[in-house]
């Protein structure tokens, strides 16, 4: 049976006026995990191909081109919602004689996905095992998946050309740095995020560094760990770090996580080559951190980036302007405040409303939004769909100017190797 698994296309997706270029550069690439998660976790005998149209910048046509070339038994789908347009015209336009969805657009959206040319849907944060039973029986409709993170064997990198997804960027550079989840899940509550699982699952510390070890026996330089809260659990990073130990693992690394770290566990990770954090800082006022629902103030942000710059960790800081609360004193301030506090990449953005977020609803609540837009583009894609700016296209321009300049100031004005 031939199976093709495929991340969607660029073109056409709505319109995601937060980030600038610079941040997003068109070499970038990013190895889709998820579905390389998938076609490991297939049961042997089965044909399976990954398709990335979205890091390779295809065209809508052109990867309904290259499934079709493919000729595919099965076709699955990762989708995210702000890639629906492009969704219903794969499965409207593709002959495989199973088509199935996944990914975070299903979770709210599945009885549309339906009626937009799905035969299921799998909805749930893993679906591994599930989709591995349905490839033989192909059910229809919605299944509701249980895949524990634990039960499934890491992403297999050779159904794609690792080369290609060497981490390149504007920001930093790094030796051949090839990513990797250490767990799913966020327990937060930030209203501008759209992460969906509220519980944190994490791989078993062995599993982790069994990966670790794996991407450096096929040229990984440098492993980045996707997680959230990757650094919150004291005791899981001291038996990993065990594990290191144990197994005598050398190798630059880094990780997602929150702005909070002891200086105990700052000096673990640094003694084993923990390069980098990458942390949601989002504002240096503590009225915007409430109004983002933030777990942190301003001090504790102070004290983390102390502990970070003792134990030379640098910090990948990320900073989300246009608040309602962001004041004329904040923006005069701001660089200065990320200089200060020794943020050696600063990653600037500007705060749009997503679906399902708690800053879209509400909008949506204090009538600031006459109606609920994405609702509208989630029950009829349409190609290039813009959500309008909540407070006017004359403050997105003066926010996006504010992010250029703050763009220029640290490109020309490195905090070292910046």
């Amino acid at each position: 049976m031939k199976i093709i698994l495929s991340t969607l296309p660029k073109e056409g997706g709505a319109i995601q006026w937060f980030s600038p270029k610079y941040y997003l550069p068109d070499t970038s690439a990013y190895a889709p995990l998820g579905l390389l998660s998938l076609a490991t976790n297939i049961p042997q005998g089965n044909e399976v191909k990954i398709l990335d149209p979205h890091s390779h910048n295809w065209s809508i046509d052109r990867t309904m081109q290259e499934i079709e070339k493919e000729k595919p038994d099965i076709l699955g789908l990762s989708v995210v919602t702000s890639k629906a347009y492009q969704m219903t015209q794969i499965l409207k336009n593709t002959s495989a004689l199973y088509k199935v969805v996944g990914g975070p657009h299903v979770t709210h959206n599945y009885n549309h996905i339906l009626s937009q040319g799905a035969d299921a849907v799998f909805l749930g944060q893993l679906a591994d095992l599930e989709f591995s039973e349905a490839i033989q029986v192909r059910p229809r409709g919605v299944i509701e998946c249980n895949t524990q993170i634990n039960q499934i064997k890491f992403p297999d990198r050779s159904f794609i050309d690792q080369e290609f997804y060497y981490s390149t960027g504007n920001l930093f550079k790094s030796n051949k740095r090839m990513s990797m989840f250490s767990g799913v899940g966020c327990p937060n509550h930030c209203n501008f995020c759209d992460v969906q699982t509220k519980k944190i699952h994490r791989k078993d510390t062995k599993a982790v560094l069994d990966e670790m070890i794996y991407l450096q026996s096929i040229g990984a330089g440098s492993v980045h760990v996707y997680e959230d809260n990757f650094n919150t659990d004291k005791r899981y990073l001291e038996k990993l770090c065990k594990e290191m130990d144990k197994r005598e693992f050398s190798l630059e690394w880094s990780g997602r996580g929150q702005a909070k770290m002891d200086l105990g566990t700052a000096k673990m990770l640094s003694d084993r080559k923990f390069k980098r954090i990458h942390v949601g800082i989002e504002a240096l006022s503590d009225e915007t951190l409430r109004f983002f629902g933030k777990k942190q103030d301003v001090n504790q942000v102070q004290e983390f980036c102390d502990i970070m710059n003792k134990n030379s960790i640098d910090i990948v800081g990320f900073f989300i302007i246009g608040t309602p609360t962001e004041t004329e004193e904040d923006r005069k301030t701001l660089s200065k405040k990320v200089k200060e506090l020794g943020i050696k990449y600063p990653l600037f953005s500007i705060l749009q409303p997503l679906p399902n977020t708690q800053y879209y609803k509400d909008l949506l609540n204090q009538g600031v939004y006459q109606r609920d837009f994405w609702g509208d583009y989630i029950k009829n894609p349409t190609k290039d769909f813009m959500i309008p700016f909540p407070y006017g296209e004359d403050k997105w321009k003066r926010d996006a100017k504010f992010i250029e300049e703050l763009i220029d100031d640290f490109k020309n004005n490195p905090q070292d190797d910046f």
